[in-house]
Order: structure tokens, then sequence, then C-alpha cells
């Protein structure tokens, strides 16, 4: 395999992806290319080159957000307006390519990302919402933190820093 990871375009076969998450499917499908072009999003995707350039392996969607202080745990010192957050809006992996660890692979170049983004404009943490509790222990399982009481995941600023340099 010939991987290569770069931003969603045009010529890339959304329709043909398929990871077994409907929600995600058609974000996909339907939104992604959208959202890109109105400066909502912007979509990374992983392909394989040797095999056919156009199929998306995996993708991850990533977007500003603002967030109440107390959604990042522990953040100081006391801050009263909104945060400045990455959204993890979608990850997703082709069903025949999971178990492979592209997902991991998608993951860090997201957090690699934000790390970038962080320096330029300042970010004090990712948030993701998962939507299942085996997703959520996967999330977990890459140093995310589930605030009390639902699906919201958050990954402070620092800690991915730490992680990457």
């Amino acid at each position: 395999m010939n991987l290569r990871i770069e931003p969603l375009t045009r010529i890339h076969n959304r329709k043909a992806f398929s990871c077994s998450d409907e929600t995600v499917d058609q974000f996909l499908r339907q939104k992604a290319m959208q959202d890109q072009e109105l400066d909502l999003s912007r979509t990374t995707i992983l392909t394989d080159t040797e095999r056919d350039p156009t199929r998306i392996v995996g993708y991850h969607t990533l977007a500003i957000i603002q967030i109440p202080q107390d959604q990042i745990p522990n953040d100081r010192p006391k801050i009263k307006r909104g945060i400045p957050a990455i959204l993890l809006g979608q990850l997703g992996i082709d069903s025949e390519y999971q178990g492979m660890g592209y997902g991991d692979l998608m993951l860090s170049d997201a957090q690699s990302r934000v790390v970038d983004i962080a320096a330029k404009v300042g970010v004090r943490a990712m948030i993701l919402d998962s939507r299942t509790e085996r997703l959520a222990a996967w999330y977990e399982s890459h140093g995310f933190m589930r605030l009390a009481g639902s699906m919201r995941m958050v990954k402070r600023i620092e800690t991915i820093r730490q992680e990457y340099f």
C-alpha cells in the first residue's frame, strides 16, 4: 500500500465510502465538500494511491468552535468568555480497512493539525462527540476525557502538544 493523507477534493469518490455508521457515511457523501467550500470545516482523507487514488480509505473533519470553559476539565485561569477549541466533527474508516490501525493514523493526523493550528491562532482543546460507548472507550484510550453525563469528549492542547513534541 502507498498511503497518502490529503485534502478532500471533488475527484475523490465519496459515494463508495462506507464505514458502517450511516451518519459518518452521509456526512462525507453529502456535506463534507459543501462545508469545505463554504469554509465551515476542512476534511482530510486517506487514500491508497497504489490501488485507487480516488478511493477514500478514511477521513476526518475539523472545525473551529467556541465552548464554555467548564467543558475543559481543570482549565485555569477562569475565563468568562467562550473558549476556542477545534471540533473533530467526523472520523471514519471504510469498513474494508477497519482494524488495520488507520483510525489511529487519522486521529494522530487530526491532532497534529490541531497543534499546528494552535500555534497560529490559539486553541485550548480538541473536542468531539462520540456516538457510541465503544467509540468513547477508543477515544479514552487516546487520552480524551469524557464530560460527566455526556458523550462529549475533550483533550487539552497541552496534552496533545506533549504527545507530538
